[in-house]
């Protein structure tokens, strides 16, 4: 009798389930499905595993939607998630889906209603208000902080010279934000401190870790399971220590402000956190949303420029012939060892294919994920309202229009003005209306710390055995060392 109680019981389960997936939104028609989904959970089975098993499964996906001509479909329980590979349709999504997915919302005891988690009016007022601190201007304004600190970087390099392979990863990411500091909030005292520095990037590696095993474990996103298990104990505790650094940054930058040190107060062209201040004295934003966006700007900062920069000195250095053309770019725009000016980086036309392939191939933020508010018509399919939308930015850079050398990492295709030749195809500062706003300082910082390095230094590598994990970034696990010589 149990049995057939536990029976009619699954069926019901089961039909109420094929009713909402099918019936409720059931107007348009679905793309083909990705294989492996079962009854009332459909695909939420393949998401559970670590982050190295859920960047198999992203490309997994990804490598299906192609096969399927660009567009396929997951089921996480009855929601409906459209995954999008097709550089056209993935342009249109992004422009169309202004809403943030849910899993966003776990980010916010940290980041809040900052420019990453934020969606609607919020951001659309955040985004216009600060979209003047990262003006072209005040990009070039910090060129002398980007060569000191790439020379500093370069002498912290030296002690490795000739040591054998190391990881070069918590170098860059110690410099990036450094650098990030004097920059966008015109200072680095109090940040020298190797332990707290160390201590906030573990802090923010943990927190992103949570927030994507909670949408990973979808019993985690119950609220009460989330805080039984511990999670949300050790989410406040690690939330607690990056605040700690937002807070210390926001204090001295008022107590500069007060004491007349503040080096940027008169310039035209406003640092990040001088506007900030500046809104906050015209009520233009409250102190909790300058803390949030200073959590933001933090974290997006340091942390998708370094990734990059460890994932080219592992390319170049796995590619000695591509490493010899960017070392021979730049012996020709510098045949002294002078600082990089807004003169030459135009000149650095090598250096910037290679940076643009770099992320091409190693999508440093692989994926992102948007509400779907209401029915967007894609070339072939129709995305149904309250639905949900995965664009598959990874995806998108292995895209047919690249040519039969996808797979490859060749520099050279950006030599030619018409690449890329859709402007969905390369998406590595991601697309549409809520695409990076600091893509601009993320080229020049680079194109700089990559003058300085490989005039210094020649870089070997194997990328062969390179394995990755997500976890909101693409991040490396093991075979991304690597080894340098001075050069003579």
């Amino acid at each position: 009798m149990i049995g057939v109680l536990l029976f009619c019981v699954i069926m019901c389960l089961c039909a109420m389930w094929a009713w909402l997936v099918f019936v409720v939104n059931g107007k348009h028609k679905l793309p083909p499905f990705y294989p492996g989904h079962l009854p009332i959970i459909g695909h939420l089975h393949l998401l559970i595993g670590d982050g190295v098993y859920l960047w198999n499964f992203a490309k997994s996906v990804a490598m299906k939607a192609m096969e399927k001509g660009g567009v396929l479909v997951l089921l996480l329980g009855y929601r409906i998630y459209y995954a999008i590979t097709d550089p056209e349709d993935a342009l249109t999504a992004a422009n169309a889906c202004l809403q943030k997915h849910f899993t966003y919302d776990y980010a916010k005891p940290w980041l809040g209603e900052g420019l990453i988690t934020s969606s609607g009016e919020i951001w659309k007022r955040h985004r216009k208000l600060l979209t003047p601190a990262f003006s072209l201007p005040v990009m070039y304004s910090f060129l002398g902080v980007f060569n000191s600190q790439s020379r500093m970087l370069v002498d912290n390099l030296k002690a490795k010279v000739g040591k054998g392979k190391f990881d070069h990863t918590d170098y860059l990411r110690n410099n990036a934000l450094q650098t990030f500091c004097l920059t966008a909030f015109g200072f680095s005292n109090g940040f020298e401190d190797k332990q707290f520095i160390q201590k906030y990037m573990l802090a923010v590696d943990e927190i992103l870790n949570i927030v994507t095993r909670r949408f990973q474990k979808f019993w985690l996103q119950s609220q009460l399971i989330f805080k039984l298990c511990g999670y949300q104990k050790r989410l406040d505790e690690v939330v607690k220590i990056v605040n700690d650094m937002s807070d210390k940054v926001i204090q001295m930058k008022k107590a500069a402000r007060l004491n007349g040190t503040d080096y940027t107060s008169d310039t035209k062209y406003k640092p990040f956190l001088d506007l900030l201040l500046e809104l906050s004295d015209d009520n233009a934003l409250s102190d909790k949303e300058i803390r949030e966006e200073v959590d933001t700007a933090i974290v997006t900062g340091f942390d998708t420029t370094s990734s990059l920069l460890s994932y080219i000195m592992i390319l170049l250095g796995t590619h000695p012939e591509i490493q010899e053309k960017i070392y021979q770019e730049i012996k020709q725009v510098f045949p002294t060892d002078r600082d990089v000016d807004k003169e030459d980086l135009q000149k650095l036309v090598y250096t910037e294919a290679v940076i643009k392939e770099s992320l091409r191939v190693f999508t440093t933020g692989p994926v992102t994920l948007r509400y779907v508010e209401k029915d967007v018509k894609l070339k072939n399919y129709t995305m149904r309202a309250g639905s949900q939308c995965i664009i598959l930015l990874f995806g998108a850079h292995r895209d047919p229009v690249w040519g039969k050398d996808v797979e490859q990492f060749r520099p050279e295709r950006w030599l030619n003005p018409d690449t890329p030749v859709n402007p969905g195809a390369f998406i590595g500062f991601s697309l549409g209306k809520r695409s990076c706003l600091g893509r601009t300082y993320a080229m020049i910082s680079m194109k700089t710390t990559l003058v300085h390095f490989l005039r210094t230094f020649k870089v070997s590598a194997d990328d062969s055995n390179l394995k990755l994990k997500v976890d909101f970034l693409l991040k490396p696990v093991s075979g991304h060392e690597i080894t340098i010589e001075e050069r003579t």
